[in-house]
């Protein structure tokens, strides 16, 4: 172990660190600290992280580092989606990094690779994704010993301006469908010759949940009696097959939760299950298991919607999740809290919840000044009459 002065304010310490397991060789591990004890420190420290762990050649390419950090993080039992989730983010970046060594990379190569993809229009929550990939892969390559410093540590995620107010209304206008638009769009579901994808959307409609949640849902689920359904579990599709997923955890643990039916979702519910039995479809433990006793995938049941939607003419664009985000406004413009509204759709916090909300009860706000100032008009009128 030696020191060297780098300038007046900083020491840097250099030590061997373990022997790699297979070769055998040794690293020399080098920390920097504002005094030569925190220095050493430091390097202890280092020492003792990677002691016990796998040491990477200095060599090893973004793409091979991401690949093998993967491999770790799905063996800690993350969810399989949100292992997917972290792949995609990384190989965004890696689709222009990927072959250049992890060792070498900067924070303005990182930076720079972000506000190129903000410049291609990348969506700003897929950025912040990134951002949180990269500090959790960079953070291994630093606790392994195969770079000295983070370089994600000053990486900011870009965004927007701040649109005006205006448009923020209009956008979030399009995010969920108004009463007579609902109504418009139920209506040719109702004429939809599938019973079991016109069920499906009265129950997301009218429910609020997400579609992979409404896809899992097995008949032990549902209490028509009780008027009450068990959010337990979503579909994980593992390709675009019919029949190939898994049924894991809820998106969080407040999507587990047990939800109030209206008399329409059970009336819905109840004629699926009697059309399955005088068609004598497959049992199935799945309550929208098709004539197969296997439930759709989201893709098919997301180009029903669609093709509904484009025949109401109205031009928002239809999936799933605009019923779901239908049912928020619905909830809203019936005056309930929005704590409540949270805890039904399975959200801690939304920020999409949250803004539906506000956007709703604020023409709420705006239909009641309009009666209070008919009201007093009204009442004016009559005291100058007598």
């Amino acid at each position: 172990m030696y020191f060297e002065q780098i300038n007046k304010n900083t020491w840097r310490c250099i030590a061997d660190g373990p022997r790699h397991p297979v070769t055998g060789k040794r690293k020399q591990i080098s920390r920097r600290g504002k005094t030569k004890t925190e220095a050493k420190k430091r390097v202890e420290e280092a020492i003792e992280k990677i002691k016990g762990s796998v040491d990477y050649s200095e060599k090893i390419t973004y793409q091979e580092f991401m690949e093998e950090w993967l491999k770790l993080y799905r063996l800690k039992g993350n969810k399989e989606t949100t292992v997917k989730h972290r792949e995609y983010c990384l190989s965004l970046m890696g689709n222009h990094l990927g072959k250049l060594k992890i060792a070498e990379l900067t924070s303005k190569q990182l930076q720079d690779t972000l506000n190129m993809l903000f410049d291609k229009g990348t969506a700003y929550y897929t950025l912040r994704g990134i951002k949180n990939a990269l500090d959790m892969l960079f953070k291994y390559a630093l606790e392994t010993g195969l770079i000295e410093s983070n370089p994600t540590t000053p990486l900011f995620v870009p965004k927007e301006k701040s649109k005006l107010v205006d448009e923020i209304k209009d956008e979030t206008a399009k995010l969920y469908l108004e009463p007579w638009e609902l109504k418009k769009f139920l209506e040719l579901a109702d004429a939809h010759r599938n019973v079991l994808y016109r069920t499906m959307i009265y129950v997301i409609a009218f429910t609020g949940m997400r579609p992979g949640e409404a896809l899992a849902l097995k008949l032990k689920d549902v209490d028509l009696k009780n008027k009450k359904i068990h959010i337990t579990k979503t579909v994980y599709a593992k390709g675009s097959l019919r029949g190939d997923f898994e049924l894991t955890p809820p998106k969080t643990k407040n999507a587990i939760r047990t939800i109030d039916i209206d008399d329409i979702v059970i009336e819905k519910i109840q004629y699926l299950l009697d059309y399955k039995e005088q068609k004598d479809w497959i049992s199935s433990e799945y309550l929208f298991g098709d004539v197969d006793g296997i439930p759709p995938t989201i893709k098919i049941l997301n180009q029903h919607i669609r093709r509904l939607g484009q025949k109401t003419g109205i031009e928002k664009q239809f999936r799933t999740y605009i019923l779901r985000h239908t049912h928020i406004s619905l909830l809203a413009e019936a005056g309930v809290d929005l704590q409540f509204i949270m805890g039904r759709v399975g959200h801690k916090n939304s920020k999409t919840t949250t803004q539906i909300y506000l956007h709703v009860t604020e023409g709420m706000r705006e239909n009641a000044a309009q009666k209070m100032h008919t009201k007093f008009t009204e009442l004016l009128s009559k005291n100058k009459e007598k």
